[in-house]
């Protein structure tokens, strides 16, 4: 434990050679970086992989994009160099389920009006910019796409599953691919990550006091951040942002749809990277899909 704290010692003090370290916390939540929380004062983050280095470099440009449309708190980045970014520290813990529902009514009404907000003005931030494209997130939107990962499930998957567990993967397709207008969307910017490790809850103040890494975001679909939300928190609260977000019916069963798709994703990255972490990538998400 003391080599490894003394490691990133040594790559912290290369980015921050002045900086006087007293308390170092490591965090590993995310697939494609190290996170480290420097005096409770400094995120360092760095790169664990070759296309995070893109990534880091949008996120940064996307942040200055974005923070000034928006109420919740997004925390200034500072690009030091391609696979390491540095920002403010926010003070808060991790928005978890059991945090959510343990809250009564009138709190949970607060943090669903806070989310509905966030969700409101980032999707309503103009995607034409005259110097730059903005990049599109990587989730699979399109009909072709979800297709081709039918294709594959098929495939791959299909042979694992017990026979109810082919009814459902089969009547979940088929009710997306029946409906011809049903990947059509209106894009717009989008988070594309909206886990609880990416939603900073304050607990003394009953407030989400930032939503941070917008390494995912990018112009997408809004039914995304949905899924998001309904698949880490369930619809119990995802119904509740109706009130504060403009056309939440229009894309509710979109949101459903990726929802329920996201076990079946994780099992097909797994089985086609070879990388294990994909297939307990499901374990403690939420249950309540409305149907």
């Amino acid at each position: 434990m003391e080599d490894e704290i003394a490691i990133w010692q040594d790559r912290i003090h290369e980015v921050l050679p002045d900086l006087e370290i007293f308390k170092l916390n490591h965090r590993s939540e995310g697939l494609v970086n190290d996170v480290l929380i420097v005096n409770d004062a400094w995120v360092v983050r760095f790169t664990t992989t070759a296309w995070g280095e893109e990534l880091m470099r949008q996120e940064h440009r996307l942040i200055g994009l974005i923070q000034p449309h928006l109420t919740m708190t997004v925390p200034s980045s500072r690009l030091v160099n391609n696979n390491v970014i540095i920002y403010p520290y926010i003070q808060g813990i991790t928005f978890s389920r059991q945090i959510w529902a343990k809250r009564p009514e009138s709190d949970q009404r607060v943090l669903a009006d806070q989310l509905g907000l966030f969700l409101r003005e980032l999707h309503g931030i103009p995607i034409q910019h005259p110097d730059w494209d903005i990049p599109h997130t990587l989730a699979p939107v399109s009909r072709e796409t979800w297709l081709d990962i039918y294709d594959n499930i098929e495939t791959r998957i299909k042979p694992l599953l017990l026979p109810h567990q082919m009814d459902w993967m089969e009547a979940l397709f088929e009710e997306a691919m029946g409906t011809p207008d049903f990947f059509e969307f209106d894009p717009v910017v989008v988070h594309g990550d909206l886990v609880p490790y990416h939603i900073v809850y304050h607990p003394t103040e009953n407030q989400i006091a930032a939503i941070i890494d917008y390494g995912s975001a990018g112009i997408g679909d809004p039914a995304t951040d949905l899924a998001s939300l309904i698949y880490n928190y369930g619809e119990r609260l995802v119904s509740k942002l109706a009130e504060t977000y403009p056309g939440y019916d229009a894309i509710i069963e979109r949101a459903r749809f990726y929802a329920h798709a996201l076990d079946l994703q994780w099992v097909l990255l797994g089985i086609e990277s070879g990388e294990n972490y994909w297939f307990t990538a499901h374990l403690g998400g939420a249950r309540d899909i409305f149907d």
